[in-house]
C-alpha cells in the first residue's frame, strides 16, 4: 500500500475514510481545518510556516478542510473554494516562501462537486532545496504534531541535501538466449544511472517472478569482481532476486547493476 502522503490522486473517499479510521498526524499528516485559510497576514504567515517546515523536513500533506481532535482526523471543515481557490492558495505559498518548493501539488477535492464544500490537499516533497524561509523570516522544520524553529546546527546541515545522488533504471532487457530441446533459456539484466549531483556507494536492485515454480530455473552470471546475487522465497511462490555489491555510481554515469540467466521448461 502507497504511503497516505505519497498518493497519486485524492478523492472525497479517501478524505473520508482518513476520518473513519481516524488517522493520526504525523511528522508527514496535518490536518488543518477551513478556518486556517484566510486573508489575513497572521493566517498566511501560518501557511508559509507550516508549508515551508514540511519541505524542509521529510515531505508530507497539509489538508485543509479536515479537522482534527487529539492530533486525530475528526470531521469535514471544508473551505469556501469560490473564496479561496487553488491558485490563491499556489500564490500565498509561491509568495512567501523563499526558493520555491520544487514539485508541490494541491489537489482540489470537491464534496459531490459542491465548489463551496473544498479540501485543499497540499502535498509536499522533501525538498533538496533546503532550508526553505518562512513569511517571518524564520526556518521551521516539523516535529511530531508541530512547525519549531529550526537550531542554527539544523540550517547548516540541510544547506547540504541539495547535493545528493538520484538513481534511476536506465532501462531493462529479457531475452531468449537459446532454445534447447527441453528448455529455452533467458537472460535478465538491467542497468542503473545516476542522474544526481553526488556519487553512490550504496544501491540495490531487486527483481521479482510472480508464480514461481519447479518450471523455471535461475543460473547466475558473476559479472565483475565480487558481484554477488541473492535468491529470496517470498509468500505465494514469488521470488527475489538481488545484488548484493555493485561498484560506485558516479554522476552521470551508468553501470549494470544485475545481470543473470533463467530458464523455463518448454
Amino acid at each position: 500500500m502507497n504511503e497516505l502522503h505519497k498518493l497519486e490522486e485524492y478523492n472525497i473517499e479517501t478524505l473520508n475514510s482518513f476520518i473513519e479510521n481516524e488517522i493520526e498526524e504525523s511528522i508527514q499528516i496535518e490536518f488543518k481545518s477551513g478556518e486556517a485559510l484566510s486573508k489575513t497576514d497572521l493566517k498566511k504567515k501560518e501557511v508559509s510556516k507550516d508549508v515551508s517546515a514540511i519541505a524542509n523536513s521529510d515531505g508530507g500533506i497539509i489538508i485543509y478542510g479536515i479537522s482534527e481532535k487529539n492530533h486525530k482526523a475528526d470531521s469535514f471543515s471544508f473551505v469556501d473554494g469560490t473564496v479561496y481557490t487553488k491558485e490563491w492558495l499556489e500564490q500565498i505559498i509561491s509568495t512567501t516562501i523563499k526558493r520555491n518548493i520544487g514539485g508541490l501539488k494541491i489537489f482540489p477535492v470537491r464534496n459531490n462537486g459542491n465548489i463551496k464544500e473544498s479540501v485543499y490537499v497540499v502535498q509536499i516533497p522533501s525538498s533538496i532545496y533546503a532550508p526553505h524561509l518562512s513569511r517571518d523570516n524564520r526556518f521551521y522544520n516539523r516535529h511530531n504534531f508541530e512547525s519549531v524553529p529550526m537550531e542554527q546546527y539544523e540550517i547548516r546541515q540541510m544547506y547540504g541535501r541539495k547535493v545528493k545522488s538520484i538513481l534511476k533504471l536506465s532501462g531493462y532487457s529479457i531475452g531468449i538466449q537459446e532454445i534447447l530441446e527441453d528448455k529455452t533459456i533467458f537472460r535478465c539484466e538491467t542497468g542503473i544511472t545516476n542522474v544526481g549531483e553526488k556519487l553512490e556507494k550504496d544501491c540495490k536492485v531487486n527483481i521479482y517472478f510472480d508464480n514461481f515454480n519447479k518450471h523455471i530455473n535461475i543460473s547466475w552470471r558473476a559479472d565483475g569482481v565480487s558481484r554477488n546475487y541473492d535468491y529470496t522465497k517470498l509468500q505465494d511462490g514469488m521470488v527475489k532476486i538481488s545484488n548484493n555489491s555493485m561498484p560506485a555510481v558516479y554522476p552521470d554515469e551508468t553501470v549494470n547493476a544485475i545481470r543473470f540467466n533463467f530458464d523455463v521448461k518448454n
